[in-house]
């Protein structure tokens, strides 16, 4: 953040920051992708007003934590503009706040790392950058490690991290003891009783009752369960269930991620869900150890900041200390101008060769 500071301050003062107020409310127009087996899924993209993008090979797709919403990534994708590459906000199945039974989609991990992939197909996309936040990690994560030649980049912002982390333990209380869920004994197939789910839904609904008759100092604390819907529940079980080792097999996974994908990082030391020390578990692994595969940068989009030019990526982590674990929202317009940057010079990088130790 020292390095780019001077830069971010540089571009920061020739935007109208009048235009990216929050009071501009933007039009978006929600589209559909159908498939003859009865799939389907919703997704925006930006209107660059018929005008060629400055970077015509990249796609960002922007994948939400839980609870979503249309204006997820809205100050970042304000701080990118239009016209500086297409854009898409991939609205997953169950956290679209519809019912995520889809034909022959049921909600696996599986099923859904296989729709992000004929989506991608669908509109003709080869590969693309994924962007996430929060619990969007878990699934962009896992969809690098069985699809990695369709990831350019992974830009990783407070995302989840490869080892069980503060939120979910917090989060794993409330199911056992507020939705009365067993999560070891839960089977997939019970997910989708119509008894189950309407218990369930009762269950969730009174809490969310209980919590909104609290004071509003207290509700703070618990803001994400107070605007949970049922079938973000229903979606999260269900990721987390679908393979034989539930959690233990999906941070396996992302732990295997092939470390030829380049990665930009973002989080803050104030985050209240996810510690520090895990998200800079995943930088040493992926970025600065010694199993790290590096990048070396051929040349600079600009001369400042001055980059390590042996470590593409090491350039590109973040840490914000005056931000919370919503650090999209909250340093929305620095992320756009610093994933800008990133994506400049993702092009302009190539692996070194370098042999792994084991």
């Amino acid at each position: 953040m020292k390095a780019f500071d001077p830069y971010l301050k540089q571009q920061i003062s020739k935007m109208n920051l009048d235009k990216l107020s929050d009071k501009k409310k933007p039009k978006f127009d929600i589209k559909r992708v159908e498939f003859e087996d009865g799939r389907y899924i919703d997704y925006r993209e930006n209107d660059n007003e018929g005008m060629v993008y400055e970077l015509v090979n990249n796609t960002i797709i922007f994948i939400a934590g839980v609870p979503g919403g249309i204006n997820y990534f809205n100050k970042i994708e304000k701080s990118l503009g239009n016209k500086f590459c297409r854009v898409i906000n991939l609205y997953l199945p169950g956290f679209d706040r519809k019912d995520e039974r889809r034909g022959t989609y049921q909600g696996s991990l599986d099923q859904l790392i296989q729709l992000i992939d004929d989506f991608m197909k669908k509109i003709n996309l080869e590969k693309a950058i994924f962007a996430m936040h929060s619990f969007g990690g878990l699934t962009v994560k896992n969809f690098a490690y069985e699809k990695p030649h369709r990831v350019e980049a992974l830009i990783q912002i407070a995302s989840i991290p490869i080892t069980k982390w503060n939120g979910y333990k917090l989060y794993e209380q409330i199911e056992k003891q507020v939705f009365q869920v067993d999560f070891e004994e839960l089977k997939f197939e019970t997910l989708s009783s119509q008894e189950y789910r309407n218990n369930l839904s009762e269950i969730v609904n009174t809490f969310q009752k209980q919590l909104q008759d609290l004071p509003k100092d207290q509700q703070k604390q618990f803001a994400v369960l107070m605007t949970l819907s049922l079938y973000d529940v229903i979606s999260m079980l269900k990721i987390r269930i679908s393979l034989p080792g539930k959690l233990n097999e999906l941070l396996h996974r992302m732990r295997q991620i092939n470390k030829n994908i380049p990665r930009m990082i973002a989080y803050s030391s104030k985050d209240d869900l996810i510690s520090p020390q895990l998200i800079q578990e995943e930088i040493y692994e992926f970025i600065l150890g010694e199993n790290a595969i590096q990048h070396r940068i051929i040349s600079q989009v600009n001369e400042k900041p001055e980059l390590d030019m042996n470590n593409f990526c090491s350039n590109y982590i973040f840490r914000f200390d005056d931000a919370s674990h919503m650090v999209q929202q909250e340093k929305g317009l620095e992320l756009g101008i610093l994933i800008k940057h990133f994506i400049q010079q993702l092009d302009k990088t190539q692996v070194i060769n370098k042999q792994q130790k084991i």
